[in-house]
């Protein structure tokens, strides 16, 4: 008697909750919605859960805060293989917000059944989508008999088409695809790869003002086409080789590197002129390197910038770019000091952004890359520290810089080592 009064008083709880749901005051549909993911919802609570998703509720202020979508998202915590049927009977019935969540939910299953109602759902909307809902798939590639040739069926939508590319390119890289898997979309993806390139050629980049960073057309566009170009090594046409010899002409380094690398997959000689100007990019030598050790090509690599000092500064850049730190390769950038500490060195450097508005007043500033286990040097393998409070050159001795920003470094981790315990 007991479990079910305490059954019929969880079912009481869900009621309640969806009544909340549909409360006109945003305040007290949020407080509903945050209590309903702290619950443990049972397989059959879930399935009423998923079913509630099907309703029309109140307009939430911001898109991704749809009511339907998000109760699809509190079943996904715990995906039920039960849910799976589920959400393929409401899918019809759910509004875009809502079929977004459901086919991410299905793209997170480690499940066979529910990859095949994925691509049987997507099916339906994915000429509207600006966006591949596509879960885990990238990370955690699975099932390629099932997902290829399957999902290339849907790269007519140029919207998602280089999203597409992207999961393809990692099967690829996990050797869980292979020429045969892509079946009569080949000659898609080939065609795909030529636009690419004649996009990126076409494009009137003037690279040598800095240009290409205050760019955002361009920059969409090099994030596509990066994809395309080292997907390109997997894909054995002489269009695709042609267009990958043509690129050897490009300004940007970053895209040059992707089409050298595959123009070596295609069994193509790179000139040594080529070479010479990816290694000695900042931006791509680390990746450049890279690549080529994990392809056994490292001999063609120019002893030049095979030092710490170069790797070192590859690493700084690297961490530059990122958009949330001064996103962009700086002006220049100086090597200033190397530390040792414990058989591990710290290369301390400063660079300057004079082409952005932003941070040319800021001058010359100090940023650190490493640490190196010197025993191991020359290496593109940094231990964690590379980091900068963009603090100016001037304001700190060079020691002062290292111990400001290992020290900020080592705060934080031990900062996360106690939220852990």
């Amino acid at each position: 008697m007991g479990i079910i009064n305490l059954f019929r008083k969880k079912e009481d709880v869900l009621d309640t909750m969806f009544s909340q749901l549909n409360n006109p005051l945003q305040e007290i549909r949020e407080d509903a919605l945050s209590k309903l993911e702290n619950l443990q919802l049972s397989v059959d609570q879930g399935l009423r859960v998923l079913e509630m998703a099907k309703n029309t509720f109140p307009p939430a202020k911001y898109d991704w805060q749809d009511i339907s979508a998000q109760l699809i998202d509190v079943c996904a915590v715990k995906p039920y293989v039960e849910y799976i049927g589920k959400i393929e009977d409401i899918y019809d019935n759910l509004n875009s917000y809502a079929k977004i969540s459901a086919l991410q939910f299905l793209s997170t299953y480690e499940s066979e059944q529910a990859l095949i109602v994925y691509l049987k759902l997507l099916g339906k909307d994915y000429a509207e989508l600006k966006s591949l809902p596509c879960g885990s798939l990238y990370e955690r590639p699975r099932f390629p008999q099932i997902l290829f040739p399957g999902l290339l069926k849907f790269m007519d939508n140029k919207e998602i088409a280089s999203q597409i590319s992207l999961i393809l390119l990692n099967y690829f890289n996990c050797d869980l695809v292979d020429e045969s898997s892509l079946a009569d979309y080949k000659k898609t993806i080939v065609n795909d790869i030529v636009d690419m390139a004649d996009k990126v050629n076409g494009y009137d980049l003037k690279i040598d003002t800095n240009s290409i960073w205050d760019d955002e057309e361009y920059l969409s566009l090099r994030s596509k086409a990066g994809i395309y170009f080292d997907l390109a090594g997997y894909i054995k046409d002489p269009k695709v080789t042609l267009a990958l010899k043509g690129l050897m002409q490009i300004k940007d380094m970053k895209l040059k590197m992707f089409a050298a690398m595959s123009l070596l997959k295609h069994g193509c000689d790179l000139r040594e002129e080529d070479v010479m100007d990816i290694a000695g990019d900042s931006e791509v030598r680390n990746w450049f390197y890279d690549s080529l050790v994990e392809m056994g090509k490292d001999e063609i690599y120019p002893e030049q910038f095979k030092n710490q000092k170069y790797f070192a500064e590859s690493n700084m850049v690297d961490w530059l770019v990122y958009p949330t730190e001064l996103g962009r390769v700086p002006d220049e950038i100086e090597l200033m000091n190397v530390f040792e500490e414990e058989g591990l060195e710290y290369y301390l450097f400063r660079f300057r952004c004079d082409s952005k508005k932003d941070w040319e007043k800021s001058g010359w500033m100090a940023g650190l890359s490493g640490p190196y286990i010197k025993q191991n040097c020359p290496t593109t393998v940094a231990e964690g520290h590379t980091f900068s409070r963009f603090e100016e050159w001037d304001s700190k001795t060079p020691h002062e810089h290292f111990s400001s920003i290992v020290g900020n470094i080592r705060d934080y981790w031990s900062s996360v080592a106690d939220d852990l315990q």
